[in-house]
């Protein structure tokens, strides 16, 4: 599946735009850090956009996020790999691999980043580490963000926190126009 056949999934499965902008941007910041890794970019993107497809049906029903998603996905013939990292975002147990490992991360950093873009007037543009890992501090800034997930960058990945954030911003401003940021 390419990846604007996938976005179209992306757009039919989602309710809320909030919620295809949010799955864009951690598209994104996986596709950057699959190439940073030398993996297959296109299945991390597409773990990476796929990640809450179901999170406006089942946002009441944690147990049943990413298990509606995954069958959904696996109705369209969707890798298997990358269903495993949808339903590993969401469930420990399917951690299995790097990728499946960075949609955790990148699904909470991506949070962090759109927050800190839509709070500058230039948005994704010229974004810098340092800003980021300043908003990261304060706990009141995209209270939602998971900052332990962003954190484990480092041991699932082998990341610096710099090193994560800076792949991040490159990830999100590559989605950019996609999603106005």
């Amino acid at each position: 599946m390419d990846i604007e056949e996938a976005r179209r999934l992306a757009r039919n499965k989602t309710e809320k735009d909030t919620t295809y902008r949010h799955l864009v941007s951690v598209e994104g910041v996986m596709r950057r850090l699959g190439r940073h890794f030398g993996e297959d970019e296109a299945t991390w993107s597409l773990t990476g956009l796929f990640h809450d497809l179901d999170q406006d049906q089942t946002a009441d029903d944690p147990d049943r996020h990413a298990y509606l998603a995954a069958e959904w996905l696996r109705e369209a013939g969707v890798d298997d790999d990358v269903v495993n990292g949808v339903l590993a975002h969401a469930h420990p147990e399917f951690q299995r691999d790097r990728m499946s490992k960075a949609v955790v991360a990148a699904d909470a950093v991506a949070g962090l980043l759109v927050a800190a873009a839509l709070v500058r007037p230039e948005r994704s543009t010229g974004m810098k580490v340092s800003s980021v890992k300043k908003k990261l501090k304060e706990k009141a800034f995209a209270p939602g963000v998971n900052r332990d997930e962003i954190a484990q960058a480092e041991s699932h990945l082998g990341l610096s926190l710099d090193e994560f954030i800076g792949l991040g911003i490159e990830g999100l401003q590559e989605v950019a126009p996609e999603i106005g940021l």
